[in-house]
């Protein structure tokens, strides 16, 4: 019997390790590359528009394009208060605002501009303006 029990020990652990293995693939959420994260990490290539949703926490998409003198309009798809605050490459900070409202902001020189929400850690976003 103990030769038994010296086999399903090493069994149970091994069961036990993978069981942990994947309950922690699976934390963390979503990892695609509209997430917050791709703003200041680079992992996804920034897409061609002026228009940003905040929904979910994040800017969406999280990384734009944008030509100097282009008005980027950020709106407040959700029904939680966002803002948007310059971090890096600009200057500006709108006020908090709720679903439905707008900020605009418009660039004057090329560059990469990070932005983010204060009231929400993580949630950021970039401008590339050229």
């Amino acid at each position: 019997m103990s030769h038994t029990v010296g086999v399903i020990r090493p069994i149970l652990l091994l069961a036990a390790v993978l069981a942990t293995a994947a309950l922690a693939a699976g934390c963390g959420g979503d990892d695609d590359s509209s997430g917050g994260g791709a703003a200041s990490d680079g992992a996804s290539a920034p897409v061609a528009t002026t228009k940003v949703s905040m929904e979910n926490l994040k800017f969406d998409p999280a990384a734009i394009t944008v030509k100097v003198g282009q008005t980027v309009t950020w709106t407040n798809d959700e029904s939680i208060p966002h803002n948007v605050v310059s971090m890096d490459g600009a200057d500006f900070k709108s006020d908090t605002f709720g679903e439905g409202g707008t900020y605009e902001f418009t660039p004057k020189e090329a560059g990469l501009v990070k932005y983010e929400c204060t009231l929400h850690p993580g949630m950021l976003g970039s401008i590339e303006v050229t």
